[in-house]
């Protein structure tokens, strides 16, 4: 196994080098490097006493917990709190023992004690900010050929935000911000130049080779924007970068248009077209994915199959995504139909497999809320007895654990993957379904840090597309819409989601499987730019079908989560992940494989295809 430098023991011995050579700096520079006797017995004495009390201070306040590569100004105040409570107790043995005979070796200088403070604070600091410094300069995501340059406008506290996000991906480059404050010209923000006004768009553009326009303003502000003035013989694309209170409020972001040679308009553009599939450089593996007739393990399997042995596992295939495919006809594909959780013995299957996708799990708010007993027992149990088949190969190069976003419980914003797990209270059974992944989650990464099994956890955020035939909100909006019915949404139609396209997490699930530096990580991987309310999904849907549906709220049925936004900084950074499809392209794409495919539905939703046929018009 790769061996961790900034493992926990590792950071805490650093803090200690720190805290020590802090301590001993405080006596020379307090007795100008005169001590004395007394106070080199003293400084000796206390010296590991103070190690000890400032680690185990830090302990206490958490601090132990913290990641240096993600520290950020909000950690230092923590951090200044627990050197400040050890400096306070210091303080007080002076206080209390000073002057008392043998005892009044514990009895500090007040001078030294402040030095030390202030030294080993800045040094805490500084150690974890060099740390973070080496892990952004790390290669993060690069795109493929040139780089993409971009412009900031609005050098606010917006802007500063989304230029710091930037930062790390190394295939993108933020060349300035425009601002119309005249104070902030020529200043530096966020590490990025103000290079002029909104009247010198088009003469920046032009000079630096801008190939987007990020624009980063108050919603209020927006109503005046204007970035007329003949931008550039060739389109600029141009989106607006919605600010966290507008997320908050429902507001979705704003997708990708281009900004033509005499104007722009801030009206959204779809494209329509799939991009180009993603691929994989894996070859030669076996691959084991169970799961593997559902929507998300047929989908990856396709990618594998072309290059690789792939092993499907599942309870049954009939009716299910994979039929949607040619995967069962592959002459690289096998398949293997039982319930591990029944019995089915995988031990034989999983001995010589090169990676393995643990895909399978009991989905659906529905599903769970009446069968918590067996959401429990087939995603925990079910993970307890792949792990336990595959532990004896020492060829398994990758062991990939589904667990869920909603782990983050009910208020998810923004979550990377060190925010707190939260989930809700036992008496409401739709909460099996994440402490059961929560609790495979700390089964999996047990087997990592104990038997050095090379796992990777991942967590989708609403992943959607062709070939998802399972009960979920989405696929009874488009139906609905598709046959001219009412569109039902839960309460009041302001639960916030960002939608994932199932092409971008598949790129996440690859990368997962080629990369060495994501064995032992976890990545919340979904598309916050596809973030919008529900009650606002239902109308893109019904705009996109071209129905005329109406939308009804109803009362809901089972508690529900208010919003669910992941971070994709550690993914961006780790994996190179960059999704590429926004929401009305992905729909588009969606509603037409609904379409296609309207028999199959019909048939099991019992709806209407004469309905469905005039919609279309």
């Amino acid at each position: 196994m790769r061996y961790r430098i900034y493992n926990k023991t590792n950071r805490m011995l650093i803090d200690a080098l720190t805290i020590g050579l802090s301590f001993y700096l405080a006596y020379q520079i307090r007795f100008d490097a005169d001590v004395g006797a007394f106070g080199q017995h003293q400084m000796w004495l206390l010296l590991a006493p103070v190690v000890v009390g400032r680690l185990l201070t830090s302990a206490l306040f958490g601090l132990n917990k913290h990641q240096w590569r993600y520290v950020s100004t909000v950690d230092a105040i923590p951090l200044a709190a627990a050197y400040a409570s050890f400096s306070l107790v210091l303080l007080t043995l002076r206080l209390f023992f000073a002057g008392r005979g043998p005892l009044n070796v514990l009895a500090v200088p007040i001078g030294v004690i402040t030095i030390e403070f202030l030294l080993s604070l800045m040094g805490a600091v500084g150690v974890r900010m060099l740390r973070r410094l080496l892990y952004q300069r790390k290669p993060g995501w690069k795109a493929p050929g040139e780089e993409r340059r971009l412009l900031l406008v609005g050098a606010g506290s917006h802007g500063s935000t989304v230029a710091k996000e930037m930062a790390p991906n190394k295939g993108l480059k933020v060349v300035g911000f425009v601002d119309d404050d005249r104070a902030k010209l020529g200043s530096v923000i966020a590490g990025v130049k103000v290079l002029g006004s909104t009247r010198d768009i088009a003469k920046i553009v032009k000079a630096h080779s801008v190939d987007d326009i990020l624009i980063c303003v108050p919603p209020a502000s927006r109503g005046n924007l204007s970035l007329a003035g003949g931008l550039s013989e060739r389109s600029v694309r141009t989106r607006i970068v919605p600010t966290v209170e507008e997320i908050l409020q429902g507001a979705e972001a704003e997708e990708p248009f281009d900004v033509p040679a005499n104007g722009h308009a801030f009206r959204a553009r779809s494209r329509v077209s799939a991009l180009e599939n993603v691929s994989t450089t894996l070859r030669d593996k076996t691959i084991l994915i169970t799961g593997g007739a559902g929507f998300i393990g047929s989908s990856l399997a396709e990618k594998l199959a072309p290059t690789n042995k792939v092993i499907l596992v599942d309870t049954e295939f009939r009716a299910k995504p994979v039929t949607f495919t040619s995967l069962l006809q592959h002459p690289n594909v096998s398949t293997i139909e039982g319930d591990i959780v029944a019995g089915l013995d995988m031990s034989a299957a999983c001995k010589d497999v090169s990676m393995v996708v643990h895909a399978a799990a009991i989905v659906g708010v529905s599903r769970v809320c009446g069968s918590g007993r067996e959401t429990l027992e087939t995603n925990y149990t079910g993970t307890s007895q792949l792990l336990k088949a595959v532990a004896g190969n020492k060829r398994l190069e990758r062991f990939v654990y589904f667990s869920t976003s909603e782990v983050f419980g009910v208020n998810s914003f923004r979550v990377d993957e060190h925010s707190p797990p939260s989930v809700g209270p036992i008496a409401e059974s739709r909460w099996s379904y994440a402490i059961a992944k929560l609790a495979g989650e700390h089964l999996v990464k047990s087997y990592f840090r104990e038997a050095d099994m090379p796992v990777v956890i991942v967590r989708p955020f609403n992943v959607f597309g062709p070939k998802r035939t399972g009960d979920h909100a989405l696929l009874r909006f488009i139906l609905n819409a598709l046959a001219g019915r009412p569109i039902e949404v839960h309460g009041d139609g302001s639960q916030i989601r960002s939608w994932c396209y199932i092409e971008d997490f598949c790129a996440a699930l690859l990368a997962m499987l080629e990369k060495p530096e994501a064995v032992g990580e976890d990545f919340n991987v979904g598309h916050p730019g596809n973030t919008l309310t529900i009650h606002r999904l239902a109308e893109r849907v019904v705009d996109i079908t071209g129905s005329k549906s109406p939308i009804r709220l109803v009362e809901q049925p089972f508690p529900d989560i208010g919003i669910r936004v992941p971070s994709l900084t550690k993914a961006q950074n780790v994996l190179g992940y960059r999704p590429r499809y926004d929401l009305d392209s992905a729909l588009t794409l969606t509603v037409d494989w609904y379409r296609r495919h309207w028999d199959f539905f019909a048939d099991r939703f019992g709806t209407s295809r004469v309905a469905a046929s005039a919609s279309r018009g």
